[in-house]
This record gives C-alpha cells, sequence and structure tokens, in this order.
C-alpha cells in the first residue's frame, strides 16, 4: 500500500447497481489498497455465505445451472463483509422486463422507484458510515446521495459508463432522420421510451454537475465533455481493460488459406452501427469470408431480415465461452455510434485480434498500429477497412502482435491502479482546500 492510500484507509464508498466489470475492478483495487469502506450494489454471490450453502442444500441442479451467472456476481478480491448486498433491484429488473412490451408507461414508473429506491438507500448507507469519499458508478446517485455528500462535505467520484447525454441526443436525431426504419432498433430488443431516455439524460446531467471529479474511459468521451463546457480539470481519463489471463491469442497459428472470419461482439442494435456493418458486409463479402454476430438477436429482426445472407448469429454467449469465440476469429468490426469504453474491444485486444472501430467505440486502438479507426456511418470507409484486413494476412499477423501488445499495456491492475490514485489524490487535496471548492488541475491520461 502507497503512502495516499495509507492516509485513506477504509474510507471509500462504491456504489453501482449491476455487475459491470469496471465497477468489480474499482473495488478489487480500492480493496487492494485498503480503501475500500463499502461496495453497495445489487445481488453480490458470496460462496461461503449462508444464502450459498441453503441454496446447495435444498436446490444444488438449478446452483449448479446458476454457477456462469452467479461467478460474474462474485470476485475472491472483494472482500464479502465489505459488501451491502441489494437483491431487490435484480428483481425489479425482472419485474420491468416482464411488463416492458404490454405496459411502457408501467415499466418507465418501476424503473424510476428502483433508481430512486437504490439512490435513497445509497444516501442512508451514506449517512450510517460517513466515508471520506464516494466513488458512483453512472445514474444511481444524483437525486439523493450526491446532494447528501455535498451537504457534508464528502467529494464525490463519478466513474461514467457511457459517453455524454448530448453527444446520444445528436445520435438519436440523426438516426431517426437518416435511417427511420431502423430506429426502433436503437436499443436492439429494449423498445426505445424517449420519455424515459430524457428522464436518464437528466440524471446523468446531474450526476456531471454534482461530481467532483469525472472518470471517463476514453479520450473521445472526454473532449465531448469539454466541447460541452465541463473543465478539463475535473476530468481524468481512466480507460478500461481485458483480463489478459483468459483472454488469449489461439495457441495455433491462424491459417494462410485466403479465408478471413469478421467478429461482432455485443447487442445487435443500431447503437452499436448494426445497419453499417450489415451494408459495408454487403460490398465486401465473398467466398471464405465470414461474418459473426455475438450476441442477443432482436426478436422481431425488421429490416435486418433482408442483411443477414453470409452472416452467421451466434447469439448470446456465456461469459466463460466469450474467450474462445474471439480466439477463433481473424478481425474484430465494432462500428459503434455511442459508447463509454465497450469492454469488448479490450477482449478483442488481449486475443490478438486487429480491430475496426470507430472513434466513438472508446477502445485504445491506435489507427494503423493495431487496427483501423472509421468515421461512425461511413459504409464505404468500413468496407475498405475490412477489406484491407481480409486480404491481408501479413497485416492482421503484425497488428494481431500489436493488439495483444495493447492489451497488456491496458490489463486491470494498470486500472487498479489509475482509480486509487485518482481518489487518493482527491482526498488527499481536499483535506488541504476549504469544503465545497473544485479540485485543482489534473493530468488526464490516456
Amino acid at each position: 500500500m502507497d503512502a495516499p492510500a495509507r492516509m485513506h484507509r477504509d474510507c471509500v464508498v462504491v456504489a453501482c447497481p449491476d455487475a459491470r466489470p469496471p465497477a468489480y475492478q474499482a473495488v478489487v483495487g480500492l480493496a487492494r489498497a485498503g480503501m475500500l469502506k463499502r461496495f453497495v450494489t445489487s445481488y453480490y454471490h458470496d460462496p461461503d455465505g449462508a444464502v450459498a450453502r441453503i441454496a446447495r442444500a435444498l436446490a444444488p441442479a438449478a446452483y449448479d445451472r446458476r454457477r456462469g451467472f452467479l461467478a460474474r456476481r462474485h470476485d475472491v478480491e472483494i472482500p464479502a463483509d465489505r459488501v451491502a448486498s441489494l437483491p431487490s433491484v435484480d428483481l425489479a429488473l425482472k419485474l420491468e422486463s416482464r411488463v416492458g412490451g404490454r405496459s411502457p408507461g408501467l415499466r418507465r414508473a418501476a424503473g424510476k422507484a428502483r433508481t430512486h429506491w437504490f439512490d435513497r438507500r445509497l444516501a442512508g448507507i451514506l449517512a450510517a458510515s460517513r466515508p471520506g469519499a464516494l466513488l458512483a458508478f453512472s445514474d444511481v446517485a444524483s437525486g439523493f446521495a450526491m446532494p447528501w455528500c455535498r451537504r457534508l462535505g464528502i467529494p464525490v467520484v463519478l466513474s461514467m459508463v457511457h459517453g455524454d447525454v448530448r453527444e446520444e441526443a445528436r445520435v438519436l436525431e440523426v438516426e431517426r432522420a437518416a435511417a427511420p426504419e431502423f430506429f426502433p432498433l436503437y436499443l436492439g430488443d429494449s423498445s426505445l421510451d424517449r420519455a424515459e431516455m430524457a428522464w436518464l439524460h437528466a440524471r446523468r446531467l446531474r450526476d456531471l454537475e454534482r461530481a467532483d471529479l469525472i472518470l471517463a474511459p476514453s479520450r473521445h468521451i472526454a473532449d465531448v465533455l469539454e466541447r460541452e463546457g465541463v473543465g478539463r480539470e475535473r476530468v481524468r481519463v481512466i480507460p478500461y481493460a481485458a483480463d489478459c489471463r483468459r483472454f488469449r491469442p489461439p495457441s495455433r497459428p491462424r491459417p494462410e488459406d485466403g479465408s478471413c472470419t469478421f467478429l461482432f461482439a455485443g447487442g445487435v442494435s443500431q447503437r452499436k452501427g448494426i445497419k453499417y456493418l450489415l451494408e459495408a458486409w454487403a460490398k465486401v463479402r465473398r467466398p471464405g469470408w465470414r461474418l459473426q454476430l455475438l450476441g442477443p438477436m432482436p426478436r422481431r429482426l425488421g429490416p435486418l431480415e433482408g442483411m443477414l445472407e453470409g452472416v452467421e448469429p451466434l447469439g448470446r454467449v456465456g461469459h466463460p465461452e466469450m474467450p474462445a469465440h474471439m480466439a477463433s476469429a481473424d478481425v474484430f468490426v465494432f462500428p459503434s455510434l455511442f459508447e463509454g469504453s465497450a469492454v469488448v474491444t479490450y477482449e478483442a485486444l488481449a486475443c490478438g485480434l486487429p480491430c475496426v472501430v470507430t472513434p466513438e467505440a472508446g477502445s485504445v486502438v491506435r489507427d494503423g498500429i493495431e487496427g483501423l479507426i472509421v468515421p461512425s456511418r461511413d459504409i464505404d470507409s468500413l468496407a475498405r477497412a475490412m477489406a484491407r484486413l481480409g486480404e491481408d494476412p501479413a497485416l492482421r499477423a503484425r497488428m494481431s502482435a500489436a493488439a495483444r501488445g495493447r492489451a497488456q499495456d491496458y490489463d486491470w491492475p494498470r486500472y487498479h491502479m489509475a482509480v486509487t490514485d485518482a481518489v487518493a489524490g482527491l482526498l488527499a487535496e481536499r483535506a488541504i482546500r476549504p469544503r465545497g471548492a473544485r479540485p485543482a488541475a489534473t493530468t488526464a491520461r490516456g
């Protein structure tokens, strides 16, 4: 443990109501540094806890079937006694998904109630524990917890898990005009409720307004925030990572027989640029080339139905199977229109895949080194990039080696240190500044 961490032992509450890897890894980093006070989340699986023991005893078969889900809700480095597990969040989400198609208004009301409930519970936990700082992931604290922290002079660090909402609003307007038939697929199977999105956007703007320090996962997001008037001194760029032990290149060299497998991973939706990917694929597909879509397909394909020639929809794949699927591809393609920083792009790099991405994907890919960066919605540029990599195995091999090295530069231990340093730096600065003052300038890292 370094000196800044020792100064701020057991002082940080982390709040994230789901199992997204960056949140769990931030908790791991803070726990390693001795700075974790509490982790407030949805269901967290403690294999040695009473609930797990009862489940194994009463329903061993059902427990075994859920091992994949449970494994993602647990990390051996997170102290179970520091976790405030709130399973009702997961129950509420299941309810919302059941009523969503039949009653959008009811689903919207349930989503608001769930968010407010978590926010209030978090404020209560903060009141009881009086931490030195709150690290909140997006959407969870702007109503009650953040204002409570401001009143008591507790600094708030916001970890953004998405791009700036004003950018998304522009994306939505462009897509509605340019591709109206695909607009209902903006979120894939999830209905695009503009009233709910406006409410979420308002919360996310309050997140930005009330945070003392903002952790942006990509340089692209930091640049957008600066253009929107957020001072660069309040923003620290901390990219995500991949588990380079799980995600690895194949043990055998990829064949040089003229074949090429392009892989897309993520929800098959217009937000991920699926229309533009399929139109580019129609321009470049040829014998021996494949395009695989790894992720949940919309139940109603709509305009996608006539665009899947030569495409292999793999559907949803369990997290344990992801590394093998990625390692068996040749090129990763991710032409997203709006992201935070997609973890799948780091996982693809770790598997040694040259990547074709847009700036909005929030990746750490460098153009011409680990892959090719193309403008979003530019079908011709996307097709040319795919063709260039598909036709040149030597270029793929060179970029593959660079991709693996880039992933190793951006591993989770680096993320742990960056998050810990950012939080400790804010705490140290707050100790010598008057209550309520904004942080001084911090150096953005990428």
